[in-house]
Formats: C-alpha cells, sequence, structure tokens
C-alpha cells in the first residue's frame, strides 16, 4: 500500500473514532428505549428564514411509548395536539375545531415521535458534534434516509440522565422550530385512554387525508 493510502485511511478512521460522541449518542437511544413514558413542561418557539418575527408557546407534554403523545399548549393560545398511534387530533379550544389525520408510516418519523419510542438515534442517524468544544453535550442528528418534514436536528442531551433536555428541528428551507423542557417526569402514571381524544360536545371536526367519520 503507498504511503499516501495509509495517510488517507488513518486520518479517516481518526476522524470516524468517537468514542464520547458514541458513548452519548448510544446513552441517549438507551434511556428511550428504557422509558415507558415521560412528561415535562415545554416551551416551543418557531423563527421561519423568511419572517424575523419569532412565534413562541409554553404548555405541557406528555409522551409514552409506541408512539403516544399529547401536547397541551396552555400560551398564549390554548390548544391540544394528540397521537393516539393511529390518528392525529389538532384542537383549538377557542376555534371548537379539532382536525383529524392518518398517522401514517412517514409521520411515523417525525422528530417529536422519537421521544415517545419511535426510531433508533444509533442506526436512523449519522451524529457529529453540533459545538466542538469541551463539554458540550450538542448533538448534531442526519437521517440516514432522507426525511419530508426535517433535514437534521441538534440535541442537547444531559450527560448523566440520557434525556433530551432541548430540540432543535431544520427543515430543508432552514426553518427552525425549538423545544426546550423542564421538569422532566420519567414513567408519569397517567389514567387509561389518557391519549384518546374525543372532541368535546359541539366540536366541528375536519377530515384530512381522505379520513372518513
Amino acid at each position: 500500500m503507498r504511503l499516501t493510502s495509509i495517510v488517507i485511511l488513518f486520518m479517516a478512521m481518526t476522524l470516524h473514532a468517537n468514542p464520547a460522541l458514541d458513548q452519548l449518542v448510544s446513552k441517549l437511544q438507551s434511556k428511550y428505549v428504557s422509558l415507558d413514558g415521560l412528561k415535562a413542561s415545554f416551551t416551543q418557539s418557531y423563527q421561519s428564514k423568511r419572517f424575523s418575527d419569532k412565534i413562541t408557546e409554553k404548555g405541557i407534554v406528555f409522551f409514552r411509548k409506541g408512539g403516544l403523545m399529547r401536547w397541551e399548549y396552555q400560551e398564549p393560545e390554548k390548544k391540544i395536539f394528540v397521537c393516539d398511534g393511529t390518528h392525529y387530533f389538532y384542537y383549538v379550544v377557542e376555534d371548537k375545531q379539532v382536525i383529524k389525520a392518518d398517522a401514517d408510516g412517514e409521520d411515523q418519523r417525525s422528530p417529536a415521535l422519537f421521544l415517545a419510542g419511535r426510531g433508533n438515534f444509533v442506526k436512523d442517524f449519522r451524529a457529529e458534534w453540533a459545538d466542538q468544544r469541551p463539554g458540550s453535550h450538542l448533538i448534531k442528528l442526519i437521517p440516514v434516509q432522507s426525511q419530508s418534514d426535517f433535514k437534521y436536528m441538534i440535541v442537547d442531551v444531559d450527560p448523566v440522565a440520557g434525556l433530551i433536555l432541548r430540540l432543535l428541528v431544520v427543515d430543508a428551507y432552514e426553518n427552525r422550530t425549538e423545544y426546550t423542557f423542564q421538569q422532566i417526569q420519567e414513567n408519569p402514571k397517567l389514567p387509561e385512554g389518557f391519549f384518546a381524544f374525543q372532541p368535546p360536545k359541539g366540536t366541528e371536526v375536519l377530515y384530512q387525508q381522505g379520513e372518513a367519520e
């Protein structure tokens, strides 16, 4: 083997080998595999590349393994977003209107659903440091297979607990949606049928994706 080839091979092996990064991603995956559910207060912000104004919302979110989730928005507007594993429900209290849609296979790769046990952080992503400085816990996760709703995401991982403290999702148009999670509770006790959404009486139900009542 020529000396040049040996040098290139050595450089490639050096760049690929990153035990600290691999260990943190493995801890992240192990944590969310082991969890049955999660509850947290959240702040969500959306920043469009075309517009300067940032939209910020707050509330409480619940996840359960199997792709179940319930987002209860409290500020500035009360609304609920639920996935029961089969359908999505988006309910705006003031409008007295709910949008119902199929949760198809592609939707089940949505970034938020990785927090509900869908997918695999190790196998489904190529990981690299989002911040190269020592002590950083910011990981950039680039999907191995191209996704329609996001280009990559950056996660801030608690190095001890393995929980995601912050999640930044960037789409193909460089629009950015960021979630921060606080007061995280692992495996909270939730009542039976918590993720089943029943529209309140008098609520108009709108169907998407050819869904029939």
